[in-house]
């Protein structure tokens, strides 16, 4: 059995060989932040609380390796994806939409996700479209058995004028709930309409449940800017693992669907 001390050198290395953060790493061993950063630096000695949410963590396999490659080339389009669901918000988006590259950039940065993507294709609604498959079926996959996560969370975000909330439930099953009202001014010509077709697909193909709503707001592109980065917070807390149910499925039935 690892020493405390050997515990710690092991978390230290999973933290740099990853390039998570201390409030990566005190999330995923259900701790402070504080007292991970104490707890790391050897300023505290190790506590029982933070000893076995390490232990667990180091057992996890879901913790390493949740990444996926995805593609899917059409007579239409042409997109290919690499995912890192425990990334640090790295990105190298490049759809030839610029107003699409600015939304999934939020995604990415609030979700705290790594993103490889390049796409284009004939038109903008089947750029969109397939973008939306392929990541959700990438997110799916990368996901795995979904052993251990939080699988639920709400996320209110706030962006001047505009409320939006998201829900959403990692529950095997694809169903989305939108409600949004748009006032189709200028995004740079981006369709309002492709921001609910976007998120309808992901869902399907993600395999989650969507609710999405603009509780109030009078630009349109505060609202959607607002609407992916609460789609980022939400999907990042409720893909987190959560150390008390390490290994086991988040539901009373022992199965969700993959």
């Amino acid at each position: 059995m690892d020493t405390p001390e050997t515990v710690l050198q092991k978390i230290i290395q999973m933290q740099e060989s990853n390039g998570y953060s201390d409030q990566q790493m005190a999330d995923r061993i259900g701790c402070s932040r504080p007292l991970y950063q104490r707890t790391r630096t050897s300023k505290i000695p190790m506590g029982g609380t933070f000893l076995k949410g390490a232990m667990k963590l180091l057992e996890t396999p879901a913790m390493e390796g949740r990444k996926s490659v995805a593609s899917r080339k059409t007579r239409e389009t042409n997109i290919n994806l690499e995912l890192n669901l425990d990334g640090t918000g790295n990105y190298a988006i490049n759809t030839g939409i610029k107003m699409f590259d600015h939304l999934l950039a939020q995604v990415v940065r609030h979700g705290l996700i790594d993103i490889k993507l390049d796409a284009n294709g004939d038109d903008i609604h089947h750029i969109v479209e397939d973008v939306a498959i392929v990541l959700g079926r990438a997110f799916n996959q990368a996901l795995g058995e979904k052993r251990g996560i939080v699988r639920m969370a709400n996320v209110s975000v706030p962006m001047d004028e505009t409320l939006v909330n998201i829900a959403v439930d990692i529950s095997g099953r694809g169903y989305a709930v939108l409600n949004m009202n748009f006032s189709n001014n200028d995004m740079t010509g981006f369709p309002a309409d492709l921001v609910r077709h976007f998120l309808e697909t992901f869902a399907i193909e993600a395999r989650i449940n969507l609710h999405a709503s603009i509780v109030y707001g009078t630009n349109d592109h505060h609202k959607a800017e607002a609407l992916f980065k609460a789609l980022g917070r939400a999907l990042d807390a409720a893909m987190k693992v959560d150390p008390r149910i390490a290994g086991e499925l988040p539901s009373t039935k022992a199965f969700l669907e993959s």
